[in-house]
């Protein structure tokens, strides 16, 4: 069976870390380091075998575990081609793909089995309720294109592990474009009970409820941000720049 481990970072920046894995073979891949001591030990606890490290881009807090991972297990830091697959097991493998945007260098990991989608790494891409800024080396333009076309090519039931936990903030500037939502609304309510990083992933189906940034064509939204009759690339470049803002 392949599992995933996540691993929560108390920092400023709130990151999440991935150990994917098959329980069978203990072949195991890191995605996204940002403490090492964590994943080493519970590599070690496991029995894995460390088959190499995956950078969705190279922020400093996402490579920061890069080193003493490798030091620790010799294991490598791979940078894939976009389309390249590295395998998890006889029926499941990851692919790379490439979505500029938050950074040029940007690239996302797809958990399949026999090509059929079931989980994004997304990195800086996509978050919960959000998506990646652009500010340090990246491009709104490419970021708009990168979530459409991500959003547009996997299923709904597909599960978003992103590189930040964001949520309850990405929430709150959900409400204030898009008030009268109920999912919006009673996602809040549930995060004002729980700690968002003990809880489970959402689908990509989940984010179509609450993510402003997929709900385009959502009229209240629209006319909130006095766009009724603008494009959709357009309604995305003005909740990128609110948000960077807010």
């Amino acid at each position: 069976m392949i599992l995933v481990k996540t691993f929560y970072a108390f920092n400023d920046l709130r990151n999440y870390s991935y150990l994917i894995y098959d329980d069978q073979t203990a072949h195991a891949w890191v995605i996204d380091p940002y403490e090492a001591n964590p994943m080493i030990e519970y590599i070690k606890k496991k029995s894995l075998r460390l088959k190499g490290i995956l950078n969705t881009h190279q922020h400093h807090d996402h490579t920061r575990g890069n080193a003493p991972l490798d030091a620790a297990f010799g294991c490598g830091i791979r940078k894939l081609r976009s389309s390249e697959t590295v395998s998890l097991s006889q029926d499941h493998t990851l692919k790379t793909l490439d979505t500029p945007g938050h950074t040029m260098d940007h690239q996302v990991f797809i958990w399949q089995t026999q090509e059929r989608p079931l989980a994004l790494f997304s990195g800086d891409t996509l978050f919960n309720s959000g998506v990646g800024n652009c500010r340090n080396g990246g491009d709104v333009s490419y970021l708009y294109q990168t979530t459409m076309d991500l959003i547009g090519g996997l299923p709904p039931e597909t599960l978003l592990y992103p590189g930040h936990d964001y949520r309850v903030r990405n929430l709150e500037f959900a409400v204030h474009v898009e008030p009268e939502n109920p999912s919006v609304k009673s996602s809040l309510l549930v995060l004002a009970r729980e700690k968002t990083h003990e809880l489970p992933a959402l689908t990509l189906g989940d984010e179509e409820k609450v993510n402003p940034f997929l709900r385009l064509a959502s009229g209240e939204l629209r006319a909130n941000l006095k766009m009724q009759g603008s494009d959709d690339r357009d309604v995305f470049y003005k909740l990128r720049s609110m948000r960077d803002n807010w």
